[in-house]
């Protein structure tokens, strides 16, 4: 399961992958998060919530790098993944993956914090 929400007004994309996504599945998140990202100014900024997703296939792993390559061309900006202790492989997964092409997520606990890392890394660059 998956859902990519846009916020026009702050240029924010909130992404959630949820439990075991199969190849076809991370395919069309993929899909349906890029056409969205390109709807945000660049420099916008990425909350990735993966609490309770499951660690994916080598495929899977190879979509989601191409992806997080794709974002980081059209403008991406500061990125802050929503991760617990108890999925520390899923977390470490997506983290090397992003480390692979040159960036490091921020990491939260819950929306609420992702938000406001985003708020503050912003009012820094501004």
């Amino acid at each position: 399961m998956y859902f990519n929400n846009l916020d026009l007004a702050k240029n924010r994309m909130h992404l959630k992958v949820d439990g075991k996504v199969d190849v076809a599945e991370m395919q069309a998140w993929s899909n349906d998060l890029l056409t969205k990202l390109k709807k945000l100014k660049p420099g916008f900024s990425v909350i990735s919530e993966i609490l309770n997703f499951q660690p994916t296939t080598e495929e899977g792993r190879r979509i989601l790098i191409e992806t997080q390559r794709k974002a980081k061309e059209i403008g991406m900006g500061h990125v802050v993944r929503i991760v617990k202790n108890t999925n520390f492989v899923a977390a470490a997964q997506w983290q090397r993956s992003s480390r692979s092409i040159g960036y490091v997520a921020m990491e939260a606990e819950s929306l609420e914090a992702a938000e406001k890392l985003l708020d503050e890394a912003e009012n820094i660059n501004r």
